[in-house]
């Protein structure tokens, strides 16, 4: 690109104000067009140079002059992301843009079936994606800012987004380094984490640092090993499957707060479901069966709940180890 290294995104919106810090930290150059309609969404495609290749990311009766703008030949527009627009155009789209329409399901019209289109439905109403709007849906939202920055990603860029190495290098600072202060400073300023059996973590700076330099970093086990199962990276996030192990030789607070150590072996499946904006670490949410840990330190009886110990952890390792449907009446009769 000629006068800039960031990707071109023309935002088009029909109200006065919209928020472009979102796609400015993810590394965009954005255009915001308010109140936009066909002409100024023509007039600034115009004033691009040659050789910029650009998105467009428009709302309700802008994203319609967006899909229009579409159907025509155009130097370098490469994709359109269109949220819950007013109408679709007749014509189809120009084979060399990507579209990802983000709809609402009650949506009245017919959706289109060509190959660059991705349709998208949500359970919520027209709005869902804006933040100043009464209808603004924050699970909608996010789900359909994550689509909406892959479309991006795959057709202008940034294409080399290694959430891994962020990844890792936090990790690192959490389990080898033990350093609270480079641990924060993979994050952005007001992160989140919550380990959702117990509520422990922390939102915002002060919050989770506390948690990570008084409470995690130093209450870890010696013995905890971790083995990664699986991982997935998308555009915005990242999942990890993995199993940890320890023996509870010490109070560990964020998965068995208030709890003497026990000296039992622990072995339990987690997954983490990490998200990033603009490079950095932003949200996390960590699952486990806490049943499985309790059985396993003696704290809850099997008796005849439905609930498994070590054996659920074991299975994920390996399906082998574990045969299925053990807790369900009547299965092992049945063969």
């Amino acid at each position: 690109m000629s006068h800039h290294t960031k990707p071109t995104l023309i935002i088009a919106v029909d109200e006065a104000t919209f928020d472009i810090s979102p796609w400015d930290t993810e590394g965009y150059a954005v255009h915001l067009l308010t109140k936009a309609n066909k002409d100024s969404i023509e007039y600034v495609t115009d004033e691009l140079e040659s050789s910029d290749r650009y998105a467009i990311l428009a709302f309700g009766t802008a994203a319609s002059h967006a899909l229009s703008f579409a159907t025509k030949p155009s130097r370098q527009l490469r994709s359109v992301a269109a949220y819950y627009p007013t109408s679709l155009p007749s014509s189809s789209f120009h084979p060399d843009v990507r579209v990802l329409l983000h709809l609402p399901q009650s949506t009245p019209f017919s959706l289109p079936t060509s190959s660059n289109v991705r349709v998208r439905l949500y359970d919520a109403p027209v709005g869902f994606a804006q933040t100043t709007l009464p209808t603004f849906s924050r699970l909608s939202h996010d789900i359909s800012f994550s689509r909406t920055l892959s479309l991006l990603r795959a057709t202008i860029g940034p294409y080399h987004i290694d959430l891994e190495a962020i990844w890792d290098e936090h990790l690192a600072h959490e389990f080898a380094s033990k350093n609270p202060d480079a641990t924060m400073d993979t994050m952005i300023s007001s992160p989140y984490v919550n380990h959702v059996p117990t509520l422990t973590g922390g939102s915002g700076y002060d919050d989770l640092y506390r948690f990570y330099k008084d409470y995690f970093i130093p209450n870890n086990p010696p013995s905890m090993r971790v083995t990664l199962v699986s991982r997935t990276v998308g555009s915005d996030r990242i999942v990890d499957e993995m199993v940890i192990s320890f023996r509870h030789s010490c109070e560990v607070p964020w998965m068995l707060p208030g709890v003497p150590p026990t000296e039992k072996e622990v072995e339990v499946a987690l997954v983490s479901v990490v998200a990033f904006r603009g490079g950095k670490l932003a949200m996390e949410n960590i699952y486990w069966d806490q049943a499985s840990v309790l059985v396993q330190i003696g704290l809850l009886e099997r008796g005849n709940l439905p609930i498994v110990g070590v054996e659920s952890a074991r299975k994920v390792l390996d399906k082998k180890n574990e045969p299925s449907n053990k807790l369900v009446p009547g299965w092992s009769k049945d063969q």
